[in-house]
C-alpha cells in the first residue's frame, strides 16, 4: 500500500545522475569514501541507490516532492560542489551540465548557489521539449556566472524569481537579456560589479512588466534608464 508513495524511478535514477555529476567536478579528495572524510563534507550522503532510504522524497536532504504526484518539486544544491582546502577553484572552468534537471517535469524550485559554476552545457540528445516548464524559483547566487547564461535564462519563461546575486554579469553582451520573462516578480543583480545604467536597458528589464523587487545593490548604479517606473526594493 506505500510502495505507491515513493519517488519515480526515473526522477530517483536522475537524482543519482546529479550526485555523480557533483562528485565528478569536486575535488578529487572529496567523494562518497567516509574512511576519507567527515560525515559533514560528504557529497550528498543521504542520496543512496538502495536500501530503505532509496525512496527520495522521504530522507533525501535537499529533495522535497510532491505529496499526490511523488514528483521533485523543489532541489537544494547549494554548496555542493566540495574541493580540498589548498584546492583553488579558480584555477579550473566548472560548467553545468543543466540537462540533468530535464526529467523533473514538476519542479518549481531550483537552488544552485555557491557551486563556483561558469557556465552550462547540454546534451546534444535532448532537444529541450518540456525543460522546466514549471520552473518558478531559480537562485545561482555566487556563482562565475557571465553574460553567456543569460540566453538559456531567457528560455525559462515561467520563472518569478531570479537569484544571480554576485556573478559576473555584466549585461553588455546580450541581445534579448532577460526579456522573455514575463512573469518574473523577484530580481536579485546585486554584487554584479561591472553592470552599468546602459546594461539595464540591455538585460530587457523595462520588458519585465510583473517585476516588483529589482535588487541592484553593490553593483555602483546611480541611475537606473527605463526602469523609472520599477521598483528597486
Amino acid at each position: 500500500m506505500h510502495g505507491s508513495k515513493a519517488c519515480l524511478e526515473t526522477e530517483r535514477t536522475a537524482l543519482l545522475e546529479i550526485k555523480g555529476f557533483f562528485i565528478s567536478i569536486s575535488d578529487i579528495g572529496y567523494d562518497d569514501d567516509i574512511s576519507d572524510i567527515g560525515h559533514e563534507d560528504e557529497i550528498l550522503s543521504s542520496w543512496v541507490g538502495g536500501g530503505r532510504s532509496s525512496d527520495c522524497c522521504d530522507p533525501w536532504k535537499g529533495v522535497k516532492c510532491n505529496p499526490t504526484t511523488r514528483r521533485v518539486m523543489q532541489l537544494s544544491l547549494s554548496h555542493t560542489t566540495k574541493f580540498n582546502y589548498s584546492y583553488d577553484p579558480l584555477d579550473r572552468v566548472l560548467l553545468l551540465n543543466i540537462s540533468l534537471f530535464d526529467p523533473f517535469q514538476e519542479l518549481q524550485s531550483l537552488d544552485l548557489s555557491e557551486n563556483w559554476f561558469e557556465g552550462v552545457y547540454e546534451n546534444r540528445a535532448c532537444d529541450g521539449n518540456g525543460r522546466l516548464k514549471q520552473l518558478k524559483i531559480l537562485n545561482l547566487e555566487a556563482n562565475n556566472f557571465n553574460d553567456n547564461i543569460l540566453p538559456y535564462l531567457n528560455t525559462l519563461t515561467s520563472l518569478t524569481t531570479l537569484i544571480l546575486r554576485g556573478n559576473k554579469i555584466e549585461g553588455s553582451k546580450t541581445r534579448q537579456g532577460l526579456a522573455n520573462l514575463r512573469y518574473l516578480q523577484v530580481l536579485d543583480l546585486s554584487g554584479n560589479t561591472n553592470i552599468t545604467g546602459g546594461s539595464l536597458t540591455r538585460l530587457g528589464l523595462a520588458n519585465l512588466e510583473n517585476l516588483k523587487t529589482l535588487d541592484l545593490g553593490y553593483c555602483g548604479l546611480t541611475t537606473l534608464p527605463g526602469l523609472m517606473q520599477q521598483s528597486t526594493s
